[in-house]
Formats: structure tokens, sequence, C-alpha cells
């Protein structure tokens, strides 16, 4: 595991400072060095670059010859001509890559490792860092439940500083219970992309109803989007039948409630429709030939940045890139 190699502390569980996602790009770093020794392995053919963009644009297709990866043939062209040829690429750059921060009321939440905002807003600064030292150009969004900040992607550290700095405004704004960001931003997303875009989106996914759905259209089947579903223990199982007082609030406004848990029934009704709606999720990203995983706040950060850049999940694995 990386967490064993790359050791990260963090002052705060529940937020975090500029300074520290700005520190952030050591470690994103030696992640990239780790995740390019985890994947190196012999191949035929040329080598897959391993960037959070796709890495890889078609150049132009000649005969075959030995040594060339047989799974580029282009079997048309082979077909039209009577003799094999094979398609070679050459690696992108300045991909723009779109991260977008979910920061309403529902991700300030966390049982074990850190809150599910927190995890969003650390990842983001790994991948963004990773990005920048790909010479991608880097944006986004960040949203909460009544507010929402756009940045246009830009080479070097402007883009990624710009989002850095949205994400701490963010973090400052009181949560409320309601508001319509999620379709919102979503919507305006789709008037952001560009073909060929990597979109990285960082949520716990709570009110993805089939309005937010919609916005999965025509205009984001070209991105390379990356569905990572945050979750929190808690939302997966319930704890063993008994009574839990929790806690809530923020600046000193603090308010307590009592979960309680009356059966192992209830914790397996309730595991069940977790998985349930995983499972929509999932297949729903997937038929629109996205990718889903998932990521849970008390594993290791690093660990999950890693699977991201792999497109890997903790519980399943999607095809690299």
């Amino acid at each position: 595991m990386l967490a064993n190699t790359l050791k990260q502390s963090f002052s705060s569980p529940a937020s975090t400072s500029l300074e520290e996602l700005v520190n952030l790009r050591g470690a994103a770093s030696a992640l990239q060095r780790q995740v390019r020794r985890r994947s190196a392995a012999p191949q035929s053919g040329g080598s897959v670059s391993r960037r959070l963009g796709r890495g890889l644009d078609f150049a132009e297709v000649r005969e075959y010859q030995a040594g060339d990866d047989i799974r580029q043939i282009d079997w048309k062209v082979t077909a039209r001509t009577g003799t094999a040829h094979t398609k070679l690429f050459v690696e992108e750059r300045e991909r723009p890559v779109l991260l977008l921060v979910d920061f309403r009321a529902n991700m300030r939440f966390g049982t074990q490792g850190m809150f599910k905002s927190a995890l969003a807003t650390r990842l983001a600064a790994l991948l963004g860092w990773c990005a920048v030292a790909a010479n991608d150009r880097v944006g986004g969004f960040v949203f909460t439940d009544d507010w929402h900040s756009e940045i246009r992607p830009q080479s070097g550290r402007r883009g990624l500083m710009g989002l850095l700095r949205a994400i701490e405004q963010g973090q400052r704004r009181m949560p409320v219970s309601s508001g319509d960001q999620f379709v919102k931003t979503m919507r305006r997303l789709r008037h952001s992309v560009h073909a060929g875009s990597t979109v990285v989106l960082l949520s716990d996914f709570v009110g993805f109803d089939e309005t937010v759905q919609q916005m999965l259209g025509s205009s984001l089947r070209a991105a390379d989007l990356i569905a990572v579903h945050i979750t929190d223990p808690l939302d997966r199982h319930l704890p063993e039948p008994g009574s839990y007082p929790v806690s809530a609030g923020t600046q000193g406004e603090h308010s307590t409630w009592t979960l309680n848990v009356s059966s192992r029934n209830e914790q397996t009704r309730y595991a069940s429709q977790f998985i349930g709606r995983q499972e929509i999720l999932k297949s729903l990203f997937v038929s629109q030939r996205h990718h889903y995983m998932s990521v849970s706040t008390h594993m290791p950060l690093l660990d999950s940045a890693a699977n991201i850049l792999q497109r890997k999940s903790d519980s399943s694995v999607e095809p690299s890139l």
C-alpha cells in the first residue's frame, strides 16, 4: 500500500487549508512515481502513458512492422490493401482536466478517517498536481448547496491554484439543508467541457436524481468522465444494534442526536439499500461509457488517489486507459 511508504498527516479531519493543499504537490510527485512503478510491466509495442488524461492521440496508419502492438492493427485498412497496417499514436499535451468538488452539507460528514468533503478536497489537490506535472490544463467547479465557483482550465499552476482558492471559499460557507446546485453545476459543465477533456466528479451523489442524470447527455459522452463515489463507513453499514450519540455543527454551534439501530435485520436492509444505490450509479455511468469507482473516508488517501489514476475501485477494477 502506498500509505506504508508515503506518510501524510493532516491538521484536521474536517477541514483543509490552502497551505496544506499546496504542500500536497510533493506527495503527488511521490504518488506518480509509485503508480509508474506499480504499472511497470513488460508490454509488446509502445508503452502507455500513465497520466490523468487519456494519454495517447491518434497520429497515422502505416504498414505493420515487427514489434508493433498487434492490438493496434487497423483491420479496415488491412482488409482494403491486403497488407497489415497498424495505428500510431502520440502523447497528448495540455489536455483539459476538470475537477468537480462537491461541498454540499451532506458531504460535511465523517465517522472514520476524515469528512467526505475533506477527502474530496485532498483528492482534488493530489490529482490536480499530477495533471500539472503532466502539462495538462487544470480547472473545475466547486459547489455548495447555494453557491458555486467555476475555474476555467489554465496551464501551469494558475488553474489549479484558482481551484484551490475556490475550495477554501466553499469551505467557509455555512452548510444549508437544501439547494439545487448539483443540477446547476452539471448543466454548467455541459456547456464548459470539450471533447477529449478529462472530468473527475468527486461526490457522494446524494440527490443524484433523474434531473441530474439527464445532464449526462451527448455533450459529456466525448469526455473522459470519472465518477468518484465518496463514502463513509456509516453510509455502507450501520453499527451493531444499540443507541449512539451523534454530534453535528460548526464554529461552536453544535447539536446532538441519537442514532438508534434496532436489530440486525435493520442492518441488513440498510446495507442492501446502499449496495442497490451503488449498483444503480455504477450502471448509469458505465452505460454511458464513463468510469465509476468508489472510495471511502477510512481508506489511505494516497491509495485512493492511486486507484483513481489507474481507474481502479476499492471494490472493483475498471479498465485502464
